[in-house]
């Protein structure tokens, strides 16, 4: 495919449209080298730069990733999170071949803020524990979390080891059912501080997943703010009308 310098499409996109084709046909597949500046500059007799934000483009999907010094190369497919259901990190990654690990930041207990005693129905200044983790898929950190948790669920965390599912110790060990969450996602910029946690430059794009997770009582039992890097991430949402919308439509209809 040769880039069409008359089309009043600009160039930069047609070259980044070129190279996400090479990508989807497996001609350029994770891992692999793409051409370097130079050579796109040669095989178009493009500016170099065109090329630059043609790969920024890119870079900013997901797509490629840059490695100071050694070049460009095609990312790994991004990892995908349903949010329709209540489902962790561990399990997320076992359903896509990977293995999951985290790393305890910090745990401590301290009187929840109103913002969060609100969200979760508990007095003004009862006490929380909030557990910090990074998470990790085959060695890669992915996700940075911060959960808290009502403290009678808190307290029975305090000596287990948290480095693995959270979730399965509290329906294993505790015999606690996970019922449903309340979700709302938004793009923001990385601070430095979860930018070096997390191994990507401060400023970059990261998703923020705000959760509130329910047991089968009804009880809200955790609040959570996971910082998910935008580079390897991304979230399936689904939608379903309700049985009663599609009868009324259906009624209004005919």
């Amino acid at each position: 495919m040769e880039l069409d310098k008359k089309s009043f499409i600009p160039l930069y996109y047609q070259l980044a449209d070129l190279l996400r084709e090479r990508i989807a046909d497996v001609r350029l597949t994770p891992g692999m080298a793409i051409p370097s500046e130079f050579d796109l500059i040669q095989e178009h007799g493009i500016s170099r730069g065109t090329v630059r934000e043609a790969l920024r483009q890119l870079e900013q999907e997901g797509l490629i990733e840059r490695r100071k010094g050694v070049g460009t190369f095609v990312s790994a497919p991004k990892i995908e999170h349903e949010t329709d259901r209540v489902m962790g990190f561990s399990r997320v990654m076992q359903m896509t071949g990977k293995t999951a690990s985290a790393r305890l930041i910090e745990m401590r207990k301290y009187p929840a803020p109103l913002s969060i005693s609100e969200k979760m129905g508990l007095p003004e200044g009862e006490n929380i524990y909030l557990v910090k983790r990074l998470r990790f898929a085959d060695d890669e950190p992915l996700l940075l979390e911060h959960s808290y948790f009502r403290q009678e669920v808190g307290e029975k965390l305090l000596d287990e080891d948290l480095t693995r599912s959270i979730y399965s110790l509290l329906e294993g060990k505790y015999h606690y059912k996970l019922y449903r969450s309340e979700n709302t996602l938004e793009a923001q910029s990385a601070k430095k501080e979860e930018a070096d946690l997390l191994c990507i430059e401060a400023g970059n794009p990261v998703l923020v997943l705000r959760r509130l997770v329910y047991f089968d009582d009804g009880t809200p039992f955790e609040y959570a703010k996971d910082i998910y890097r935008a580079d390897r991430t991304k979230f399936k949402i689904r939608t379903q009308m309700e049985q009663m919308i599609e009868k009324s439509l259906a009624e209004n209809f005919f």
